[in-house]
């Protein structure tokens, strides 16, 4: 009974080594190191980079008025988001996908405006949430798809 035990545990021992191997193999296999890599190569312009920190602007303003209850302050931040999604600048690629990602994003942040005119927090927390999750993915999608890219 004991050999049965030391043979089992020697061979799950030898099974977590193997997929310890193989999951650091993977690891070094995958584009995600180089997207972060090319990306911290490719320095952002000035104009990009003060966009973005307008949005990133925009979305604490959001922010603060879902924590105070202030359907004036998610409007601002949201009309902002909204406005700013319609412009040339927010368009960095022609690419099918992320020319989604914008859409849904022009989309939610105008379903955020809508709530915060019906003074409805609860709906416009959830917007919210929508929003920020579209502009994590988004983020994403770029960073792994649209950087490893132009990094080939």
């Amino acid at each position: 009974m004991s050999r049965s035990i030391l043979a089992a545990s020697f061979v799950t021992l030898a099974l977590i080594v193997t997929a310890g191997a193989v999951y650091r193999s993977a690891l070094a296999n995958d584009p995600k190191p180089v997207a972060v890599a090319a990306a911290k190569a490719k320095p952002i312009s000035p104009a990009l980079r003060d966009f973005m920190r307008k949005k990133l602007a925009a979305s604490n303003t959001i922010l603060e008025g879902l924590a105070l209850e202030d359907t004036d302050l998610i409007k601002a931040g949201a009309t902002t988001l909204a406005e700013m999604s319609d412009t040339e600048n927010w368009r960095v690629s022609q690419d099918v996908m992320y020319k989604q990602f914008s859409d849904e994003f022009n989309r939610s942040a105008k379903k955020l405006v809508e709530a915060a005119n019906d003074n409805n927090i609860d709906r416009a927390a959830l917007r919210w949430m929508d929003t920020t999750m579209g502009c994590i993915e988004c983020h994403r999608f770029v960073r792994n798809e649209l950087v490893v890219e132009a990094a080939k």
